[in-house]
């Protein structure tokens, strides 16, 4: 009898082979699912602190209750529909699909993508360059000459710590001796 007669395709594309790299294959998934579950457990566990806090159980807990946990940690709620009650089945496969999301790659984070306040513009902008500019430069200009030098001295050995060359190979030393070679008769 054969593997063929056995397992239809669908079976056959499924089978990882009993190798070294399957099996690292398939520690890396079980690896992977018990980092997706234990993070799971522990989103559950402070959402039940923080309701506890409040005076309130995990299985009694709100859709509204969920929305606002996840709003505190910067999460896009607009996904979870409020109308439909809240079981603790219910709040698993929502963790359970954010956290899916974010290990997955994917962008969860409510609010608008764009910067709102200066704190998050990017560092390239001019305006936060001309800014963090002006600010070393006034900095800069309260120091006394003997402060200056010191910054000064530790920022080129900072540069030259940075820009090392690789070493050159060693010449070897000249001798006082001509070296002259001798060619084998033959």
């Amino acid at each position: 009898m054969k593997l063929n007669d056995i397992l239809t395709e669908s079976q056959l594309d499924e089978f990882i082979p009993l190798t070294k790299q399957g099996r690292a294959i398939r520690r890396a998934e079980k690896a992977g699912a018990a980092d997706v579950k234990q993070t799971v457990k522990d989103m559950e566990t402070e959402f039940a602190g923080i309701l506890g806090s409040q005076g309130k159980k995990f299985k009694t807990a709100t859709t509204d209750d969920v929305v606002q946990f996840l709003k505190s940690k910067n999460v896009d709620t607009k996904k979870i529909d409020a109308t439909q009650p809240m079981d603790a089945k219910r709040m698993q496969t929502i963790f359970t699909t954010l956290v899916k999301d974010k290990m997955g790659g994917k962008n969860i984070a409510g609010g608008a993508s764009a910067p709102t306040d200066k704190g998050t513009q990017p560092a390239t902008d001019p305006k936060v360059l001309k800014t963090v500019y002006s600010q070393t430069k006034a900095a800069f200009s309260q120091l006394n000459m003997k402060e200056k030098k010191r910054l000064l001295t530790a920022l080129q050995k900072d540069i030259t710590a940075n820009t090392k060359k690789p070493a050159a190979k060693k010449q070897p030393a000249p001798s006082s001796k001509p070296r002259v070679r001798v060619k084998p008769t033959t």
